[in-house]
């Protein structure tokens, strides 16, 4: 009697997993003309290869998969199939497109969906155009002195370590980005309250757990990532995150409430202000408060998941990349040396503990160290990998895509690419970014914070931050490591670590004239 009900199941599941090939196949068959990337560990139509390898292997898999193709081919993640796009041309007219501005699926994984990185595009769409005033560059050079004053106090840290001790660059760098984005962000010294070790350590816990989460295929379903551990250290996680932040968020409310009612008083007897003071630099918090977005005022869950966008890509988009820029210097102390050469030259020393003062017009001198930070992200962007999914069908070198297909880039790829970057595109040369080469090079082969309309909002604020940091490390400190740079390697997740630590030696330079 157990026969039939055992052979009914057997039958009802072989129909559905037909039924489920058949479908998967069907929705595959736009992209036949297309390589596939073979999978290393391929099982019933599924790539599984990610979930054999560790986050270093996942890294080099991925990156030299795109450095396989010269425009396009098909990859899979699980039973997932993607279109991978390898070709600058190519790259720069899908992030462009008007019809690409989603992201794909992966991407609510981070749990900012009410925010400029994961929102969908309806929602990017008008937070994004109110948001863009407020990274101009008057008010981006207006915290020249925030990030001055940052990097004086990591310099103060890095002194006590300054006898050719090793150390992990990265914990001051971050330490110091998590500072200024905060200060810019919130316009509290969050680093000086109480629970804001804790508030880093969670920060960094999160991106990472989000980051481990995109990478495994087996994760990808709520239901089953509901039932790991994973899932429960990310909820308590995000439950202090959003108690730390939402406590000084309901503080800068209750400030501007207060100062909008101070300037309603005054209003019948003070005169109008002009359009400078109406743009007057203001702290991002202050600008989300004032600013509407399409027609409405941002609600507290938009503002709160903004807020917490720009602090995490803030504090690793500048201070993963000034940690890789001092490896780096410590690699190589002929560029070390250029870098700090033209940095006294514009600059100075006044004497034992001079003080700096710097501004734009100042930063904007320092060409060579420009080209040393470009170079640097050439070799280390931040988000080595992106994706976005396609609203409507697109056609790309005679293929027709139909829409909701994911779409993928390799920028750590595409800046290794020998057929643009020469033979040597491995070699680390800050005079990659000389005018006279940039000129012969194709206009897309270097996109460190992404391109078209859905890039990185901060990129501009990420290069002033990190340029400040490079002056104020390389006027004070003499920098060393034992790496060499065929040592380095990177793990995968949503940024570009490294699977150890930044280890450089700290050498207390003599500035005195």
């Amino acid at each position: 009697m157990l026969l039939i009900p055992v052979l009914l199941l057997i039958a009802i599941f072989s129909a559905t997993w037909v039924l489920i090939i058949l479908y998967i196949k069907r929705n595959r068959a736009f992209a036949r003309s297309l390589t596939l990337h073979p999978p290393k560990v391929y099982f019933l139509g599924m790539d599984l290869t990610m979930a054999v390898e560790d986050e270093v292997q996942r890294f080099e898999s991925v990156w030299r998969m795109f450095l396989s193709h010269d425009r396009m081919f098909k990859h899979l993640l699980g039973p997932i199939m993607g279109i991978g796009i390898s070709h600058p041309d190519l790259m720069h007219k899908v992030l462009s497109h008007p019809d690409c501005l989603e992201k794909p699926f992966f991407y609510n994984f981070v749990q900012l969906e009410h925010g400029i990185f994961s929102a969908e595009y309806k929602l990017w769409k008008g937070q994004r155009k109110a948001l863009n005033p407020t990274f101009n560059m008057k008010i981006l050079n207006s915290f020249i002195s925030i990030f001055e004053d940052c990097s004086s106090r990591m310099v103060a840290d890095l002194f006590k370590c300054a006898n050719g001790e090793t150390v992990d660059m990265f914990q001051f760098t971050s330490k110091c980005t998590l500072e200024m984005v905060c200060a810019t962000t919130l316009g509290s010294n969050v680093l000086e309250r109480e629970g804001s070790d804790e508030f880093l350590r969670n920060m960094e816990g999160l991106f990472e757990l989000v980051g481990k989460r995109m990478l495994s295929v087996e994760l990808f379903l709520d239901s089953i990532y509901r039932l790991t551990s994973y899932y429960r250290k990310e909820m308590k996680i995000r439950k202090k995150i959003e108690e730390f932040s939402g406590n000084i968020i309901r503080e800068k409310r209750r400030e501007h409430m207060f100062c909008l009612n101070q300037q309603h008083l005054h209003n019948a007897s003070t005169p109008k202000e002009d359009e400078d003071d109406i743009r007057k630099p203001q702290i991002f918090i202050d600008q989300l408060l004032s600013l509407s977005n399409s027609s409405r005022p941002f609600t507290d869950e938009e503002i709160l998941h903004n807020v917490l966008t720009i602090m995490i890509a803030g504090n690793d988009t500048s201070g993963l990349g000034v940690a890789h820029a001092c490896l780096f210097l410590a690699i190589y102390p002929n560029i070390q040396q250029k870098v700090y050469d033209e940095v006294m030259k514009h600059f100075p020393p006044d004497g034992p503990n001079d003080r700096i003062s710097l501004d734009a017009d100042f930063l904007r001198q320092l060409e060579y160290t420009e080209m040393f930070l470009k170079e640097v992200l050439r070799h280390c962007p931040v988000a080595p990998t992106v994706a976005r999914q396609n609203l409507k069908e697109l056609e790309l070198d005679g293929v027709r895509i139909p829409a909701g297909n994911t779409l993928s880039f390799s920028f750590f790829a595409l800046h290794r690419r020998k057929d643009i970057w020469g033979p040597d595109a491995e070699k680390f040369d800050p005079e990659n970014f000389a005018p006279e080469r940039c000129e012969k090079r194709h206009p897309y082969a270097f996109m460190p914070f992404s391109s078209g309309s859905r890039n990185c909002i901060g990129g501009r604020y990420a290069m002033i931050s990190m340029k400040v940091m490079i002056v104020y490390i390389v006027r004070n400190f003499s920098l060393k490591t034992n790496l060499r740079h065929s040592h380095l390697r990177y793990k995968f997740g949503m940024t570009l670590k490294l699977p150890f630590a930044h280890a450089i030696q700290v050498y207390k330079r003599n500035i005195e004239q």
